[in-house]
């Protein structure tokens, strides 16, 4: 009876997200980058994009499967571990990625966690396996700006767009970048679900592969761990970090190519209960 109306499941959207994704946020945002790109002669391999993603090393998810219609139970193996790592991911423009960084949690360094290491992730730990001001500038200093360098062969300056987590808003943070000729972009708050590559087009694949890697791992009754992770997580980051995805990635959300264009206008719709709009110039009052 309606050919043009289908049923969707809802997606949860939080308050501050809805607020914050606004026309004129957005435009400011885009109004900033635009400058930056043409001040300094920004060229897609030298777009750059960041983010964090947490990973629990033994919970993958939920599959359908095909029972006797009998069967009251159906179970799955899993081993359970519910043990927190950070990963820190950086994506380019041009399809490729930075080598990732590897937060372990512990008070001190494992040799262990180096020996498999096929993704040639830097490893840090830090007590609950988080990032911190600290990590980020370590992250910054050994891994982005020397990798980041040497596939810049005209030396121009580089962007680096991030969300505005204090582990990477420190004057430390930024005068390594200045020096560095390194221009960073904030992205503004609680709208990074629209307008960060990583969140958009990345971290999605990569949750369902690395799921999807423990499930098979629990199948067979191995049980992931510090020491055999990075073998696994890098099965899973070859299969969604693919250059076709990240390009695509960065496309969704306006950067390059660059299209400040790029949010449909029924995204703001959430924000409009509360985003004033100005009523001037106001009419004549007759008596």
């Amino acid at each position: 009876r309606h050919p043009d109306l289908k049923v969707r499941w809802t997606t949860s959207l939080e308050q501050c997200r809805a607020r914050a994704l606004n026309p004129n946020t957005v435009h400011d945002y885009f109004k900033t980058l635009d400058g930056v790109i043409q001040k300094y002669d920004i060229i897609p391999e030298n777009s750059w994009n960041m983010d964090e993603k947490g990973v629990q090393l033994g919970i993958g998810q939920r599959i359908a499967a095909f029972v006797d219609r009998d069967a009251t139970s159906v179970y799955q193996v899993e081993n359970g571990n519910r043990e927190l790592v950070t990963i820190i991911e950086a994506i380019c423009a041009d399809g490729t990625a930075l080598h990732p960084s590897v937060i372990y949690q512990g008070k001190r360094r494992d040799l262990e966690w180096a020996r498999n290491n096929p993704c040639k992730a830097s490893l840090s730990f830090s007590p609950k396996g988080w990032t911190d001001q600290d990590l980020g500038l370590k992250w910054l200093q050994q891994d982005f700006e020397p990798a980041t360098a040497a596939k810049n062969p005209t030396a121009g300056y580089r962007l680096l767009i991030l969300d505005g987590h204090n582990s990477h808003c420190t004057y430390k943070f930024c005068k390594f970048a200045a020096d560095h000729k390194i221009i960073i972009v904030c992205l503004p708050s609680h709208t990074t679900h629209v307008l960060q590559p990583c969140d958009v087009g990345v971290f999605g694949p990569l949750a369902r592969c690395w799921k999807a890697e423990v499930n098979a791992t629990s199948a067979q009754l191995i049980t992931i761990n510090k020491h055999n992770m990075l073998e696994y997580y890098d099965r899973a980051r070859r299969r969604a970090f693919k250059p076709s995805t990240i390009c695509s990635a960065f496309a969704k959300t306006g950067i390059y190519p660059f299209n400040p264009d790029v949010i449909p206008v029924t995204a703001f719709d959430p924000s409009l209960l509360t985003t004033t709009k100005a009523a001037l110039p106001l009419g004549p009052v007759r008596p």
